[in-house]
């Protein structure tokens, strides 16, 4: 590998800000502009989980996503949220914020309209609802997959609402493939869950994780609501992780498929020459990576802090990355595990 770089601020807060202004970098040079934001929790409590659920809109919108304290606006999100807007025409300065007020607070609407922003509200009575109403906004841009024999189907793919280990590397799936992200309790398919894949006409799920994270049950009550499950599973979280890039860099089916054969989502990400580099084990800056990853058709790759984990190690030479930037600080990604990953 030729080199590495890294993009970090001093915590979570500043890496997603940074993380948001390469998005509109990218999106200016190609011409376009982002359409909007999203503000989503960057805490560890359970509101955490809806920047993975904003993964979808994030690519429907071409916006980025920036992370917030539940009660106050951080300042560097404060300060990046008034550059994003200053690039949008009045009318398109919009922020979405993920999660109803137990999440992110009045106050923190209310300083993010003292910006000039219109704020629209994604959200629902938990956190599954709250992934069913994004997935909703994004709908008009889905589209629709041959993984399995029987041509394309409408997709989605669907992660451990409790847990967001297995699905890390989902988000720039999610966003470049136009595909919902929604979730799911260990043991039951939420009702919200369910009644959106029957709304958005989804009849073929990726589910990420094994029977800790998805139990069979799920499974079992996703099949006999009509859909094709095809689970994506690994021996951990960084297994499942190379397990979904497959998944999604393999092409899809052709018409003479059969019985057996799987295909992909026929993305270009492992013929990137960059790619990202994320801890896996503390969650919000791979969250926050996700849609800058997927705008530009990049692979995130999630390890360990204290060492490169094998299953990214093994997946790395299979890949055209020859660089790769570490998303966050020394403390997320040590150097030396940046080191490992670039040789």
């Amino acid at each position: 590998m030729a080199g590495s770089d890294r993009l970090g601020g001093e915590d979570r807060y500043a890496t997603a800000a940074l993380l948001a202004r390469e998005v509109a970098s990218a999106l200016t040079a190609s011409g376009g502009a982002p359409g909007g934001v999203l503000l989503a929790s960057g805490e560890d409590a359970s509101g955490g989980i809806d920047a993975l659920a904003a993964s979808s809109l994030a690519g429907h919108l071409s916006a980025p996503v920036v992370l917030t304290q539940r009660s106050s606006l951080p300042a560097v999100t404060q300060a990046v949220l008034r550059d994003l807007l200053g690039l949008l025409p009045p009318s398109g300065r919009v922020v979405h914020v993920m999660g109803g007020t137990a999440v992110v607070t009045a106050d923190v609407q209310r300083a993010v309209e003292a910006l000039g922003a219109r704020v629209v509200r994604v959200a629902g009575e938990d956190r599954y609802a709250t992934a069913a109403a994004a997935a909703r906004l994004a709908a008009p841009s889905a589209r629709s997959y041959a993984l399995l024999p029987g041509g394309a189907r409408r997709t989605a793919v669907i992660a451990s609402g409790t847990n967001p280990a297995d699905a890390l590397s989902a988000g720039p799936l999610a966003c470049a493939a136009r595909v919902p992200l929604l979730l799911t309790a260990r043991d039951a398919l939420p009702p919200v869950t369910a009644s959106t894949l029957a709304e958005l006409g989804v009849t073929q799920v990726v589910t990420l994780g094994g029977s800790a994270a998805i139990s069979s049950r799920v499974l079992d009550a996703l099949a006999a609501a009509g859909a094709a499950v095809l689970p994506v599973r690994g021996t951990d979280r960084f297994d499942t992780a190379a397990v979904l890039l497959a998944l999604a860099c393999a092409p899809e089916l052709g018409s003479s498929a059969q019985d057996g054969d799987v295909g992909g989502f026929g993305l270009p990400f492992d013929s990137a020459g960059s790619g990202y580099l994320a801890n896996g084990v503390r969650f919000p800056d791979a969250l926050a990576a996700g849609p800058l990853a997927g705008l530009q058709r990049r692979p995130l790759f999630v390890t360990a802090p204290d060492a490169l984990s094998p299953a990214t190690a093994s997946l790395l030479p299979g890949t055209a990355a020859r660089s790769l930037v570490a998303v966050g600080g020394p403390n997320a990604v040590p150097q030396a595990v940046l080191a490992a990953a670039a040789r």
